[in-house]
């Protein structure tokens, strides 16, 4: 099934369809004058996301599992930031900038292939928590190296006790 959507998709036709999804879904990201940050990073990640997308076709790769490296992404920049190393710090920082791309390939990979899933919505909500957990805790363990203020690991304690405790997430 893989080969025929392969040969069927080619990189101008997926970025055609990404860009028509998120002009549906998202419309403010093609306002460059109210959005500019926003507008500039969309194009980025969905250019990016349309070649990962191409490549993905040719594997057996599933939606699901792009979504779980997309949280484990989240784990990995909140640890790398931690570690007092300008060389980890900055992996870091790239991670964290380019792992949309792994969160806007899963569901159009999904779309694609016809595998949309309620696990798959579900891992992606997730993704997205491990991400930003990652990347706060991430921070608050790096300002706590930098500063030697022991104060900043109470704030992440804090932080996790009150994430915890948003019982929206439940």
């Amino acid at each position: 099934r893989n080969h025929i959507l392969t040969f069927m998709n080619t990189v101008k036709d997926l970025r055609k369809q990404q860009y028509n999804y998120r002009r549906e879904v998202f419309p403010y990201l093609f306002d460059f004058i109210r959005n500019p940050y926003s507008f500039l990073k969309a194009r980025f990640l969905m250019e990016t996301s349309a070649i990962l997308v191409w490549f993905l076709l040719k594997t057996n790769i599933k939606p699901n599992t792009v979504t779980v490296i997309y949280g484990l992404a989240g784990i990995a920049t909140g640890i790398l930031l931690s570690i007092p190393n300008n060389y980890t710090i900055f992996i870091a920082l790239v991670i964290a900038f380019t792992k949309g791309i792994l969160d806007w390939s899963d569901g159009h990979l999904a779309r694609v292939t016809g595998r949309t899933s309620l696990t798959g919505h579900i891992l992606d909500v997730y993704g997205a928590t491990l991400n930003s957990l990652g990347l706060q805790i991430g921070l608050g363990l790096y300002v706590a190296n930098r500063t030697e203020a022991i104060f900043y690991y109470y704030l992440v304690i804090l932080l996790l006790f009150f994430r915890a405790s948003y019982l929206l997430f439940f």
